[in-house]
């Protein structure tokens, strides 16, 4: 991208909410400055503070001036619930897009397959207003038209084009400027999983089959090539097919399949994101930063020592003896079970901070030995680290969250590994978005006052390497102060 190079960090502002909103304008004709003249610009603000208005605002006074501006976020849920915002900027033309299976008829995963077979023409046009959503083009479009293929040819007449992180590619050649909200999520691996009871009822066949990725290729291919398979069984198989093209493993009953997404590029972009990863934007690339800072930061505890392996190994200070006994409290010569170790930790929040309703974050082996929990202990929810959580769920009616660290699969490490990527940093970012999730105010409640009520607890020790990552972002306290 042209620009100047080097990583330039031109504006930081280190105030109370107040003035930080006062200062907004500012922010954005910096951001906008920076963006005319070619270059990448990030907007690293706190979660909460408003970064996607801000967004919305920039794409707005940008399409104002004859430009053509895409918004892009990670899921489409995300842009169904900003559309109301943006309309109440009062914006020039702008349309929100999604993907053929929101429009086919027949809800296939990939229609495209099942073009030839439809009878809906797919060469006409139908008159669509000035701000309009994918919804709205499926009831204005004529019944014998493919409302898909009229939302495709009617992006190039809007100003404003929002889609989300499948269609960048789609959208991106139609705009001047990128506009990325959540763009730490291109960091982080896209996961889809499939159960291995859907996968078996899919192929008829035995789940026990179904023992490793190779055996599940086998039988999906023998199965597509057989005659006469339904045309839903068809879609399904296609869609699997896909997913296992990309990195694969079997676990915990389900297969998993992670893909890696790169950012887009080929024209300026304003990302926007509370946690970019350590070290991005690279040097000498042209970025240029706005580093909001609040003045109010939420308290984090974190573990000195112990970490809780894959599937249930506790490193141990040297000499400590590890604890057998599930539900034992945490104390001074013992090595706690993770089991163990949680409950104490959650104790001792409501014993010190009153959190009466904990949000526990876990992965794999980790979850599974932690859900009792949430049976036996009343206010507790085990989450899984890596499922729906990834994007767009605030959990605001939560007092508190503990971490636990969310270890990727081996497979999973390796591919990252393959890419130049560091699986460490990737389960960093994901913990601490995991606990911003808990940091949303709550209804009446003020996002000062949300920081300083809620708690964190990063427990375990890998999460010590990065204190200096974390103290951007936190308070941070050592978790043996907690456990006292």
């Amino acid at each position: 991208m042209p620009g100047a190079p080097g990583r330039e960090l031109f504006n930081r502002f280190c105030a109370p909410s107040r003035t930080l909103h006062a200062m907004e304008g500012k922010i954005k004709e910096e951001i906008k400055s920076a963006l005319r003249a070619g270059s990448n610009a990030l907007l690293k603000a706190p979660t909460g503070w408003g970064k996607t208005r801000l967004l919305l605002e920039v794409a707005v006074e940008l399409a104002r001036e004859g430009t053509r501006v895409a918004f892009l976020a990670p899921t489409l849920t995300l842009l169904v619930r900003k559309w109301p915002e943006l309309l109440s900027l009062g914006p020039p033309p702008a349309i929100l897009t999604a993907g053929a299976q929101q429009h086919c008829v027949y809800r296939w995963r990939y229609p495209q397959r099942f073009c030839a077979r439809c009878r809906l023409r797919r060469d006409a046009e139908a008159q669509l207003p000035e701000h309009v959503t994918y919804a709205d083009i499926a009831e204005l479009t004529p019944e014998d038209v493919c409302s898909y293929y009229v939302q495709e040819s009617a992006m190039q007449r809007y100003s404003i084009v929002l889609a989300h992180y499948g269609r960048a590619q789609k959208v991106a050649r139609l705009a001047d400027y990128l506009l990325v909200d959540e763009a730490h999520e291109y960091f982080l691996p896209a996961i889809t999983s499939w159960r291995l009871q859907e996968i078996a009822e899919m192929l008829g066949v035995e789940t026990g089959e179904l023992s490793d990725v190779v055996a599940i290729k086998e039988l999906v291919e023998e199965k597509t090539n057989s005659p006469d398979v339904p045309p839903n069984v068809e879609d399904a198989l296609y869609a699997l097919w896909l997913d296992l093209r990309k990195t694969c493993w079997v676990e915990e009953g389900a297969l998993h399949c992670m893909d890696l997404r790169a950012l887009p590029s080929g024209r300026p972009v304003l990302a926007a994101t509370a946690t970019p990863p350590p070290g991005w934007p690279p040097e000498g690339q042209g970025w240029r930063v706005v580093d909001v800072r609040p003045d109010v930061r939420p308290p984090a505890y974190v573990e000195e020592e112990l970490a809780f392996r894959y599937p249930d190994y506790t490193d141990c200070p040297r000499g400590v003896k590890r604890e057998e006994v599930r539900g034992t409290v945490y104390g001074l010569f013992l090595c706690p079970s993770i089991y163990g170790y949680t409950l104490t930790i959650i104790k001792r929040l409501r014993e010190h901070h009153g959190a009466q309703r904990v949000a526990v974050f876990a992965t794999s082996s980790p979850r599974r030995l932690l859900q009792p929990l949430s049976e036996e202990v009343e206010g507790v929810t085990i989450f899984d680290a890596w499922g729906r959580m990834r994007v767009g769920v605030d959990l605001p009616e939560y007092d508190a969250a503990v971490v636990l660290w969310p270890s990727l699969h081996v497979t999973a490490r390796r591919r990252l590994r393959a890419e130049g990527r560091d699986p460490a940093l990737v389960e960093l970012l994901q913990g601490v978005q995991l606990a911003g999730r808990v940091l949303r105010p709550r209804q009446g409640e003020t996002y000062a006052e949300a920081l300083r009520r809620r708690v964190v607890v990063f427990a375990d020790a890998r999460f010590r390497r990065f204190a200096e990552y974390l103290a951007q972002h936190f308070e941070i306290r050592p978790a043996s102060r907690l456990l006292q």
